[in-house]
């Protein structure tokens, strides 16, 4: 089984710390911060032929202004679906960033101190800080604003739909949808005509794309939970502006043994 499945009950405490006054004095430790490097070189992938790697530097170093303490850039190599691969591995991070109790905050409007890394682009940053009080966490992950489950989902629900939809977002755009067959759950990057949110238009299938990919990491940690098994297919977006983009397929596996 997916080592994913044990970031479930993570899925229910993390929230997007837009803030991080107030949630303790500690401090990240060097060694945590190599800690976080290693975690990052064991999260799943998409796409393994595709390169990523991360570097962590002050927040000060990428104008963060709001109390971070360090932000995590996040690099790749430019290859087809490279965006949906960041976001997937990404959400590992920021979910295991959660199980160590370090805030995090998807951070797209970031501008990174060194726009390459090892060959690598620049594709989006993670601010984090120390949080040494739980209840700054999430306590209740229901009272975040979401789009209702009929938006994004037809057909049955599986019973991982409606935790599913809590995957955070650029500018809480929720770019899914999801359509269930019946044995085959088709994704789809869904970009409503003429909305954009707050985003440049020239930015919105930038990000959306990355959405998708954490859209997808929380979806198959959802699915394992239920203990339902899919075969995965991926599908090129390269960013248009169609209503749905397909994103990836998910068949259902039988047990066949007696």
């Amino acid at each position: 089984m997916s080592e994913l499945v044990k970031y479930y009950d993570t899925i229910f405490k993390r929230k997007s710390f837009h803030l991080f006054r107030n949630v303790g004095s500690d401090k990240i430790e060097d060694s945590e911060l190599t800690e976080i490097g290693q975690a990052y070189g064991s999260f799943e992938k998409l796409y393994p032929e595709i390169s990523t790697a991360i570097r962590i530097v002050p927040a000060k170093a990428v104008n963060f202004k709001r109390d971070a303490e360090y932000c995590i850039l996040i690099y790749s190599e430019k290859k087809d679906n490279y965006l949906m691969n960041a976001g997937y591995i990404g959400e590992q991070l920021d979910l295991w960033l959660v199980k160590h109790n370090i805030g995090s905050l998807w951070y797209g409007i970031g501008k990174p101190d060194e726009a390459t890394y090892n060959g690598l682009d620049y594709v989006i940053m993670l601010a984090i800080h120390k949080v040494n009080d739980e209840t700054k966490y999430r306590k209740d992950m229901f009272k975040a604003k979401r789009k209702p489950l009929e938006e994004v989902w037809s057909g049955d629900d599986l019973g991982v739909a409606d935790i599913a939809r809590f995957a955070p977002s650029a500018c809480n755009t929720q770019p899914w949808y999801v359509k269930n067959d019946g044995g085959k759950l088709t994704v789809f990057r869904y970009k409503k005509p003429g909305k954009r949110g707050i985003m440049p238009a020239s930015a919105v299938s930038y990000f959306n794309r990355i959405d998708i990919g954490i859209y997808l990491c929380i979806l198959e940690i959802c699915l394992l939970n239920k203990g339902l098994k899919y075969s995965r297919e991926l599908f090129v977006d390269n960013g248009g502006d169609e209503e749905f983009t397909k994103a990836a397929e998910y068949t259902e596996q039988h047990n066949t043994e007696q």
